[in-house]
């Protein structure tokens, strides 16, 4: 038949599917036997299309209603012939029980010497589940009957709440691999045989037969210690004493478990004759942190105190004339807020004449008076943060913009680990600049040189032919501002803003635009050399703080405040002109700009 008479007339469709036999599905001839429930066919369309059983079952008073009975008796029925059939339902049933073998070892009851949560029963739990579909009983598939563990008496919640405390798995895995005290082998062995607890190998905390360790039942599980980085175990057993990689042996020579220490005690720490095993086991700091002496320790090899020296005292002195006495590191104060005085320990040991040391309380060797880079952590009353505590300012933040005439050099420049200054010329009176010092927080510091020649190429000739024609220079560079108090954030940012205003036209009494030219100087690399600054752009990091400009309580204003980042990075990019004719040469003052005078410095370090 046509397929297109079958489109115009599907009802001419006739196919004879009773001649067709359940027989021969098996590659290369013979029948499986399948499918296990054989059905009728209808005879016609109508037949097909009547309403069945299924269509008028109602879902009560079981879920699918009379359908669903008569549905799990098929299902029955088909399961009874595929779990006889051989060797498809022998092979169902012998993988049902190896899996129930696998489960893990439970404290339920006892089934043929096993827990019955690791037995099968053939199949009888199955078969009963499904006679029973759709009526809302359950049948546990394991357990060697189908009531094994349906009765409580038998489960694990009922077995484990009702056995004696030692005879507790958890119980039992505590006094066995936790507590250090042994167990007594003949009273404790078969209760951890029982459950399963490895009583004989301290590194496995259990061994039994079957489980998920095993294949299908057939060999046996084990769970063993962690391991630390050497691949050693943890044997929780001797954690009271941790005898094993890692461990401290204490003062009275007993390896302990290495833990934090909580409470400072000098015996702890100096009185270490004991574990050294010297003759006198009172020597050094006693447990009631009571010093026994005051000499010195009398080997370079590890410190100590000895009551009396063991070698000659002029060896003794040399050899120790460098270190603290206990005396002297004991007296010792830790720095509390508001301390500006800085102690050097140099200054206290044995010999002060035998070591390099420094008067750190000298405004001209301590570093923060030094270069005014302030403390503001030693305000002592920190009640109220609006009052002004000059030593914890930063002299260069707190400074304003100052005038400078040209003929000042450096002199009056703000100290600083690194000179770094920009000054605007005064575009009227070009002897005047407009000085703005910022702290060397630099960073990305990039000078590039560039040499500009112009190619030619004549008829003829495949090469190039280059002119010189000069050269261009470019810097950039990146540095820091950051206010560490509320009293420098006015005039930095007076600063910075004329700064970036020095990009911005400035304008004649006629009222003619003209640009600005600004001297920048960075250590001796430039020293007040004019240029132009070709751009500032400045980032405000996510992490940076910002001042809120809010008193307390709330609605209050803090009037001299605003709402502006306390950090902002700065990157510039600078043009320098130099002052003086550049050209080649080992003394030529471009890469230090300071050079430009033959009695500098920097002229001097480039000239042999």
């Amino acid at each position: 038949m046509a397929i297109k008479d079958l489109y115009n007339d599907p009802d001419s469709f006739k196919y004879n599917s009773k001649g067709n036999k359940y027989t021969k599905d098996i590659r290369g001839g013979g029948s499986s036997g399948q499918p296990w429930i054989k059905a009728p066919v209808p005879d016609t369309i109508d037949q097909l299309n009547n309403l069945t059983t299924e269509a008028l079952s109602l879902d009560y008073p079981i879920r699918g209603g009379k359908y669903e009975e008569l549905a799990a008796r098929t299902d029955f029925a088909r399961i009874d012939r595929f779990l006889l059939s051989y060797p498809y339902g022998k092979a169902f049933l012998d993988k049902q029980e190896g899996l129930n073998a696998s489960n893990p070892l439970m404290e339920s009851r006892q089934q043929g010497g096993r827990p019955n949560t690791m037995q099968y029963s053939g199949g009888r739990n199955l078969m009963k589940q499904i006679a029973e579909g759709g009526t809302g009983f359950h049948y546990p598939q394991a357990g060697l009957n189908e009531n094994e563990l349906g009765y409580i008496e038998n489960t694990y919640q009922y077995v484990v709440s009702h056995k004696p405390k030692d005879e507790n798995r958890l119980v039992a895995l505590y006094n066995f691999k936790v507590n250090p005290t042994p167990v007594d082998e003949f009273t404790g062995g078969a209760i951890a045989r029982k459950l399963g607890i490895n009583d004989t190998i301290d590194s496995e905390l259990f061994f039994y037969q079957g489980g998920p360790g095993s294949l299908y039942g057939l060999g046996s599980t084990t769970i063993r210690t962690a391991t630390d980085a050497k691949n050693q175990p943890l044997l929780t057993k001797r954690a009271p004493n941790f005898i094993g990689p890692y461990y401290q042996t204490n003062l009275d020579n007993v390896d302990v478990q290495s833990r934090p220490q909580v409470k400072y005690q000098y015996f702890n720490t100096l009185g270490t004759s004991r574990i050294y095993q010297l003759g006198d086991t009172l020597t050094g700091v006693s447990q009631d942190n009571q010093i026994q002496n005051t000499y010195q320790q009398s080997s370079k090899d590890f410190i100590r105190v000895e009551k009396v020296p063991s070698v000659d005292t002029t060896t003794q002195y040399d050899q120790l004339k460098y270190t603290m006495g206990y005396t002297a590191l004991m007296n010792r104060t830790s720095v509390k807020p508001g301390d500006m005085a800085i102690s050097d320990f140099r200054q206290n040991v044995l010999d002060p004449s035998s070591v390099n040391k420094r008067d750190y309380n000298d405004t001209n060797t301590n570093i923060t008076t030094r270069v005014g880079i302030g403390n503001p952590g030693a305000r002592k009353d920190r009640t109220n943060t609006s009052t002004p505590f000059i030593p914890g300012q930063d002299k260069i933040n707190i400074t304003d913009i100052q005038t400078r005439k040209n003929s000042d050099g450096i002199t009056g420049f703000a100290r600083d680990l690194i000179k770094f200054a920009f000054e605007t010329i005064d575009n009227n009176n070009p002897e005047n600049s407009r000085a703005m010092f910022f702290r060397a927080f630099l960073t990305g510091y990039n000078d590039s040189h560039e040499g500009q020649w112009d190619a030619k190429r004549y008829a003829g000739r495949g090469e190039n032919f280059y002119t010189y024609q000069g050269f261009d220079r470019s810097v950039s560079f990146n540095f820091k501002v950051a206010a560490q108090s509320k009293q420098e954030m006015r005039p930095l940012y007076r600063k910075l803003n004329y700064l970036v205003s020095t990009l911005y036209p400035n304008y004649t009494d006629s009222g003619f635009m003209r640009g600005n030219f600004t001297k920048l100087t960075i250590g001796d690399l430039f020293v007040r050399t004019p240029g132009i600054i070709t751009s500032l752009n400045l980032t405000v990091a996510d992490e940076y703080a910002w001042e809120i400009a809010m008193n307390e309580p709330e609605g209050g204003n803090d009037s001299d405040m605003l709402e502006i980042p306390q950090i902002i990075d700065v990157a510039v990019s600078f043009k320098p002109i130099l002052n003086v004719l550049p050209r080649n040469g080992s003394s030529s003052a471009i890469l230090l700009t300071a050079a430009e005078g033959i009695s500098s410095k920097a002229y001097k370090f480039l000239n042999i």
